[in-house]
């Protein structure tokens, strides 16, 4: 089971990996723009409580509460209880039996004469067998009694106390020796329950992604909705502005008329713009919230960092070699290779001859009341000797009655068998594994060399966007004061402060893209993105249950065994 020190740690390297940033770094980039908003109507009827949120407070909110998180830490919980299932197959089993029978059998000779015998039974047998770790081999202790009574003339005790104890031990040679059914399932287990771990990792290195996306995404909204209300504003100003030129007779109506379109269109923009910002507080809530807590649907998140200076890109090479060594779903797909290759070695084994070494010891008792005879065959029962438990038991431990077996059994299946077939396919599916594996690396190399140019890509596009923006702003003071002075026209301030804020909006975007670019790359080099319509679901190693056999020990067909 992961402890909340892997996931502090898996979270801790994506928090402080340093930010990579370009050498050609201009100002640092700001998600919030300076001009002052203007406040309009809005839907929410009262104002919220507001939570002042930094990035790392978000992250470990997501790591405590996420509930995607939760789930795949229970996989891993589960995979931990696949192994004890697994393990299981080494527990001793104790099994026992008490019981009563009653037989009546007709009369099979002159000697029982014409009624029928009864024969009643009471018996009990107790045993312990288990499988041991080592060399699949199997051992056995049971005891058993039996109290019989019986009407039958040829009983030389009535009733008769029967009691035994055997040793049993069965040992393969060659199948089942090396590996068996039993290990292949630990093993396998023991290796998923790895690769459990490591797919909790990749969601939290994938959930901390999400979240610090959410984040960067939540303040490039609510700094889009601060343009919007800067824009609404200009455009406001210059429409009070046409209203008093119109009414001095300075201006046209028509240019009053195109002003006032013009506010019409930008406070459809900042509506626009404030439930985009709701919805993405919602994603970002989505992921971060506790849900039991209800309450924080109504809680305001204020997005409290800002992003920080670039710094140069460390070597690509060498990322991308750590990355195809150990990112987390290569490791992955190498346990994968790894079990496959554990199948090939069962069912290779499994091809072998079934030679098993048996042996038992099994020791006797006999007693009760005995019937004593004298005369001609069958004779007159003329008394008794009575003989108790213990006198049984002394006979059972004093080797009185040994009964002992050693010998070899050999199997072979003539023509193909199932575990030839078997071995063909897992060797089938482990290079297949294999090359799954070098499929990735290749995968993952190229993920992080268009993760890296899409650092670079994005610097370069904020650098560009945010001159563009510098001179939207310049072009949009130059066009008031011309406007201002009577040089200029309502239609070209309005068509330069709508260039201001298309230029101001393609920064913020940059800006997002670019953060989002390091983010990307960031968890790129210990996990896969994960991917739209991809969710997670518990997945369980099959565990079968494997009843541990009982050996009897080895004996000649027909030969009576004494039990």
């Amino acid at each position: 089971m992961i402890k909340r020190a892997t996931i502090v740690a898996v979270a801790a390297v994506l928090m402080t990996a340093s930010p990579l940033r370009s050498q050609t770094a201009g100002p640092t980039p700001t998600l919030t723009p300076s001009p002052a908003p203007t406040p309009i109507p809005t839907l929410t009827p009262s104002p919220a409580p507001a939570l002042t949120l930094t990035l790392e407070d978000a992250v470990r909110r997501a790591i405590d509460h996420n509930p995607e998180l939760s789930i795949v830490r229970l996989g891993t919980e589960v995979e931990a209880a696949q192994v004890g299932a697994s393990e299981s197959a080494y527990a001793p089993v104790f099994s026992t039996t008490l019981g009563r029978s009653s037989t009546v059998t007709p009369p099979s000779n002159f000697l029982l004469g014409t009624s029928g015998v009864d024969t009643r039974d009471w018996f009990s047998s107790t045993g312990v067998r288990q499988r041991v770790p080592w060399g699949s081999g199997t051992w056995s202790v049971s005891w058993d009694a039996a109290r019989t009574t019986s009407n039958s003339p040829l009983n030389s005790f009535d009733p008769s106390v029967q009691s035994g104890v055997q040793f049993a031990f069965s040992q393969p040679l060659l199948r089942d020796r090396k590996i068996d059914a039993a290990r292949q399932q630990i093993v396998i287990a023991k290796r998923n329950q790895e690769s459990s771990e490591f797919r909790f990792r990749e969601s939290v290195v994938q959930t901390v992604a999400s979240v610090k996306q959410a984040y960067w995404t939540l303040k490039a909204l609510r700094a889009n909705v601060t343009l919007q209300e800067s824009s609404l504003d200009l455009a406001q100003k210059l429409a009070k502005e046409n209203e008093v030129r119109v009414r001095v007779g300075q201006a046209p109506p028509l240019d009053l008329v195109q002003v006032e379109a013009e506010v019409a269109d930008r406070r459809e923009g900042l509506i626009r713009a404030r439930a985009a910002a709701e919805d993405g507080e919602d994603r970002l809530r989505r992921l971060i919230m506790d849900p039991h807590d209800a309450s924080f649907w109504q809680v305001r998140i204020d997005p409290a960092d800002e992003p920080a200076g670039r710094d140069p890109l460390p070597d690509l090479d060498a990322i991308v070699a750590k990355a195809i060594d150990g990112r987390y779903d290569v490791a992955r797909a190498r346990n994968e290779v790894a079990n496959a290759a554990t199948s090939v070695e069962y069912f290779g084994n499994q091809k072998l001859p079934d030679v098993r070494l048996e042996t038992s010891y099994r020791g006797s008792g006999l007693g009760g009341s005995q019937l004593l005879r004298t005369g001609v065959f069958p004779g007159v029962i003329t008394g008794r000797a009575d003989s108790g438990f213990g006198d049984v038991l002394g006979q059972v431990f004093g080797r009185d009655y040994p009964t002992w077996s050693f010998g070899l059994t050999v199997s072979y299946p003539l023509g193909h068998s199932y575990e030839e077939l078997s071995a063909v396919r897992a060797g089938v599916e482990r290079r297949q594994a294999a090359a799954r594996v070098a499929s990735l690396q290749l995968d993952v190399a190229a993920a992080l060399r268009q993760a890296a140019r899409q650092i670079r890509s994005t610097a370069e596009r904020e650098d560009a966007a945010r001159a563009g923006a510098a001179l939207a702003a310049e072009r949009s003071r130059d066009e008031q004061r011309r406007y201002e002075a009577g040089l200029s026209t309502s239609f070209l301030v309005t068509q330069a402060q709508r260039d201001l804020l298309q230029a101001q909006v393609s920064l913020l975007q940059a800006t997002l893209e670019y953060q989002s670019s390091l983010v990307n790359f960031e968890a790129l080099q210990l996990a896969p993105p994960l991917t739209a319509g991809e969710s997670i679901a518990l997945q369980g190693s099959n565990v079968m249950p494997l009843p541990t056999p009982a050996p009897r020990g080895l004996f000649r067909p027909g030969a009576g065994t004494g039990f």
